[in-house]
């Protein structure tokens, strides 16, 4: 109520100054025909506040990401603006995930269906992102020494057991589901059956995704797409003459390269300025309106802080207050959990699974899967009324594995002697100095049973179907999002926007109403204290396992917890 009043005493002051608002808005506003969006190199999903005295700073304020729900208000300004001609899109190489520029390249078809015209420029080339993003334009230009790295995709598996072996470290895992491979990289000397059967579908399912898009572009087809990637490198012209490009300019040639039939070279709006623009209310809303809240789970779940090893995840406490606050808002007519997350610690995963189950039971819940929403990720998702995922989203991986660090060759090779004194026989389970007894193997193999069939379960029951179909779709094994569709582990393809409209639809209000409602990011704000040492026993692994990438070292920081995890492995980098 206090709220409600200091605006509309707010708004009432103002109003005296509306006629030079206007005015000013008049002499400001942008003129041109056709936007121009920057592309950062990091693209991420959702924007966040920045200090504003970061725009005093260009050399920082270069460094911010592009947020996707930035692009999609200029898209949905830009298709109701006649003044709008067309969008270039500037895209530079590219630090995000496959599904996230999937996301982006519905941005650029949504404007071409609002019947914009839509280029994409690529002044330093790219490789298979960057084409993949651009081939969702009507137009794609280049610059004229620049180079499109038409490579394919790859993905590559490191394996360091001999190493550990010579330095006297082993790691035990036990995995429930034969493509729960989370520990391999380190258990394992070369890659498994089970890997490559689901590493090879799921680059399967890229390349399906990738070749097919560059096919749709204009005088394009599978066989000319198949033969571009056979050749390689294509640097300006030979890009053009591959299909890949319809021409090659500098930036400053643009307005020519953009005017119809050799005219009037065209005018330029930058889209920070035009988004601004249109953005500006003079008046601040009173009443607060019906709202989806949004709600980030981003990054490896882990228990007790937001990520371990200096890392920010996704902290059950934390999104706990979140999704209760969003239960409990009575302008909150839904909410969606945009999920991007290998996935963590089992019981950091199950805390939160349990609350969005109590959400579920006031108001609609739409899963939106990001670039990995595997494991974990899709264990806190299972509640969900429905998943939404993009084609090339990493999920599933439904299965749960326990490791345990052996450093007994170490110790001897240190001259390191352990004397243990236990008032239990399995006191010193999690013991680095010695190997496992069967009795105690068995305690493993129990708990990991107990918990699989626990999250099988779940996902059954949030699924709405049988636990014997979900079953043979869980063991770990890992999809695509295509694939999981095709299978019944995800509802609809599409991004963030896909899954707000379908949180609308879903929602207990009136049609009237409905239309009114927006989305709103929901996040907690306060201090995060810092995350607590890795456990002793994963300490020297963790050092090791640095290159193998920041999700192994989330992975480790586990070993000697006695904590299940529903980890997927370390999400694979497709080149």
């Amino acid at each position: 109520m206090f709220v409600a009043i200091a605006r509309l005493l707010g708004n009432l002051i103002r109003l005296p100054l509306l006629p030079l608002w206007w005015l000013t808005r008049l002499i400001s506003r942008p003129r041109g025909q056709w936007l121009l969006v920057r592309v950062r190199p990091r693209v991420v999903e959702l924007e966040r506040p920045h200090p504003f005295f970061l725009r005093f700073f260009p050399t920082v304020a270069k460094t911010l990401p592009t947020a996707l729900s930035s692009l999609r208000r200029l898209a949905d300004h830009a298709v109701r603006d006649h003044r709008v001609t067309g969008v270039v899109f500037e895209i530079p190489p590219l630090v995000a995930g496959w599904a996230t520029c999937a996301s982006l390249r519905n941005v650029i078809t949504k404007l071409r269906a609002g019947g914009k015209t839509v280029v994409a420029y690529l002044p330093q080339g790219g490789g298979n992102r960057e084409i993949y993003v651009a081939s969702a334009a009507g137009r794609v230009l280049v610059g004229p020494q620049a180079t499109v790295m038409a490579l394919g995709l790859s993905i590559e598996a490191r394996y360091i057991k001999p190493l550990l072996h010579k330095i006297g470290l082993d790691v035990h895992a036990t995995a429930r589901g034969e493509y729960k491979t989370a520990a391999e990289s380190v258990t394992r000397e070369s890659m498994s059956d089970q890997q490559r059967e689901q590493l090879s579908a799921l680059l399967a399912a890229m390349d399906r995704e990738l070749v097919s898009s560059i096919a749709a572009m204009p005088g394009m087809d599978e066989q000319r797409a198949r033969a571009a990637f056979e050749r390689g490198f294509l640097r300006g012209e030979d890009a053009v003459e591959a299909g890949l490009a319809e021409a090659t300019c500098y930036e400053d040639e643009l307005p020519v390269k953009l005017a119809v039939d050799g005219g009037k070279p065209v005018g330029l709006i930058r889209a920070p300025r035009y988004l601004a623009f249109k953005d500006a209310r003079w008046f601040k809303r009173i009443v607060p309106q019906p709202y989806v809240a949004v709600i980030e789970v981003h990054g490896p779940i882990m228990q007790q802080a937001p990520g371990s090893m200096g890392r920010g995840g996704a902290d059950p406490d934390q999104l706990a207050t979140v999704l209760r606050a969003a239960r409990s808002d009575r302008f909150a007519v839904g909410v969606v959990l945009h999920v991007s997350s290998p996935g963590g610690s089992a019981l950091a995963s199950d805390l939160i699974h349990r609350e969005v189950v109590r959400l579920r039971e006031k108001k609609p819940v739409i899963a939106c899967f990001g670039d990995v929403a595997a494991s974990g990720g899709y264990y806190v998702a299972a509640a969900a009324n429905a998943i939404v995922a993009q084609p090339v989203t990493l999920t599933g991986s439904i299965g749960v594995v326990m490791a345990r660090v052996v450093a007994r060759e170490l110790f001897d090779k240190l001259g390191v002697r352990t004397e243990t004194i236990k008032t239990a026989p399995h006191a010193d389970l999690f013991s680095p100095s010695r190997e496992l007894t069967g009795d105690e193997q068995a305690i493993l193999d129990r708990e990991a049973d107990g918990f699989y069939s626990t999250f099988v379960g779940l996902v059954a029951e949030g699924r709405g179907r049988p636990r014997e179909e979900i079953e043979p779709l869980a063991r770990g094994r890992v999809w695509s999002g295509a694939d999981a569709k095709e299978r019944g582990l995800v509802d609809e393809l599409g991004g963030l926007d896909t899954a707000i409209e379908l949180c609308k639809e879903r929602a207990s209000v009136p049609e009237r109403v409905r239309r009114r409602v927006g989305a709103r990011t929901v996040r907690l704000r306060r201090f995060e204290p810092p995350p607590p040492e890795p456990p002793a026993a994963a300490a020297g692994a963790a050092m090791l396992l640095g290159g193998l990438g920041p999700e192994a070292l989330e992975l480790l920081s586990l070993l000697g917890t006695g904590d299940r995890a529903l980890f997927w492995a370390v999400p694979p980098r497709v080149y």
